[in-house]
């Protein structure tokens, strides 16, 4: 499964100039989607994992007094630094691939074994007789470098490859015999460290995507019955009544070309059933775009509890004196708006409030989650349009991560 068929698109364009200040970077996180933001927290996870590694190292180094005491020279100490980062960046470059579900070539997994062999080597070979710490540290630092790409594959793999990791460790290190059982576990217990860690974030990756992938699927499915629903409801409503226009269509031409009189009459009969017919389809689409206020409230709620935003909805004033027109027009304003925050934004509360004046009726939707590129779009547009009939006024404004979109609707519902 790869990271773009769940992305969406709310992480929105770069701020322009292409800088990247303290707040444009945090209207983009707050922007983005789950998926990006658990895959941006396991990156950097990982970034402090593939710098234990060099620091270990660079913890050794001879101007610290360790070095040539223990026969560990300058050029050793460098070629050992060089050979964790390098087995740090190949590393880092496979486990980020299985972070986003990106595909692994073969180059990938033949730098990581290979920058890991390199480092295992430098770490065994470099050093006299009485550098067994040294030889120690860098094993160990290449040992938890180089097994986090194993959690992908599992406690089947990463368990052989832990305890292998320590015994190649106590063979290359050669210590004394008295702290060989010791060298064995520090490497084994530090490979299984990262390869658990490394098994569990990637987990939890997969995860997120998966329910990420399972909520469009679920809009999906509810579209697709929405459609079933309505074509089932056309089909019934008017199958039956153009199947009888039909009919009686054929007979009125046979008795017309027979000169008959009762063709005018059968011909009165199509029309009346065309008529009825027409009628019950206009019912059919009014109940289907018809909406209430009350159920567009509660329904915004109920929306946005599930999309995980904490939501306050507010109704203020004689609600049910409001004109049957002008309750219509402020419950599309509760839809369109809480449509655009659960479409456009990632917002840490919401407030949908209803306001009845002595002249006007104010709607006024409010979140916190703004893309930075958020605009006025078809649907505000379309909005706009159906509250013009009723001298309705639309205003959406965005400033510092907060939107706000206000629809004023004269209470009478006229000019």
């Amino acid at each position: 499964m790869s990271a773009p068929d769940v992305h969406s698109a709310a992480a929105g364009p770069a701020p322009r100039g292409g800088r990247s200040t303290p707040a444009a970077l945090l209207r983009r996180w707050r922007a983005a989607d789950d998926v990006t933001r658990i895959e941006v927290y396991t990156r950097a996870s990982f970034a402090a994992i593939w710098l234990v590694g060099p620091l270990l190292v660079l913890s050794r180094r001879p101007e610290l007094g360790q070095g040539p005491a223990q026969g560990v020279g300058p050029g050793a100490w460098l070629l050992a630094l060089a050979a964790v980062l390098a087995q740090a960046v190949a590393t880092g470059v496979l486990v980020d691939r299985q972070i986003t579900g990106a595909p692994r070539t073969r180059r990938h997994l033949l730098a990581w074994l290979g920058t890991s062999a390199l480092a295992v080597a430098v770490g065994a070979g470099t050093g006299g007789p009485d550098a067994v710490g040294w030889r120690v540290v860098v094993l160990a630092a290449a040992a938890f470098v180089g097994t986090a790409p194993l959690g992908r594959a599992g406690p089947r793999r990463y368990l052989p490859a832990a305890l292998g990791a320590g015994l190649l460790a106590g063979v290359l290190a050669r210590p004394p015999a008295v702290s060989w059982a010791s060298v064995v576990a520090l490497v084994a217990v530090v490979a299984l460290f990262v390869a658990v860690t490394a098994q569990l974030s990637l987990w939890i990756c997969d995860v997120v995507r998966r329910l990420a992938r399972a909520e469009q699927d679920r809009a999906r499915l509810a579209v697709a019955e929405e459609r079933l629903r309505f074509a089932r409801d056309l089909h019934d409503v008017v199958g039956r009544d153009l199947s009888a226009i039909a009919v009686t269509s054929d007979l009125v031409a046979e008795l017309a070309r027979r000169g008959r009189p009762e063709a005018a009459e059968r011909a009165e009969e199509v029309r009346r059933v065309a008529q009825e017919s027409l009628r019950q389809v206009r019912e059919v689409v009014r109940g289907y775009r018809g909406v209430d206020l009350a159920a567009e409230l509660d329904g915004a709620a109920a929306l946005l509890r599930s999309a995980g935003v904490p939501c306050t909805v507010e109704v203020s004033g004689p609600l049910g004196e409001v004109p049957a027109p002008v309750r219509e027009a402020a419950a599309w304003v509760v839809r369109e708006g809480v449509t655009n925050v659960v479409r456009h934004a990632v917002p840490s509360r919401c407030r949908v409030s209803v306001t009845v004046g002595g002249q006007e009726v104010e709607v006024r939707v409010v979140n916190d989650g703004a893309n930075p590129g958020t605009g006025r779009g078809t649907g505000l547009q379309g909005l706009a349009e159906r509250l013009r009939p009723l001298g309705g006024r639309l205003s959406a404004t965005g400033r510092d991560g907060e939107f706000t979109l206000v629809a004023l609707l004269p209470r009478g519902g006229q000019r």
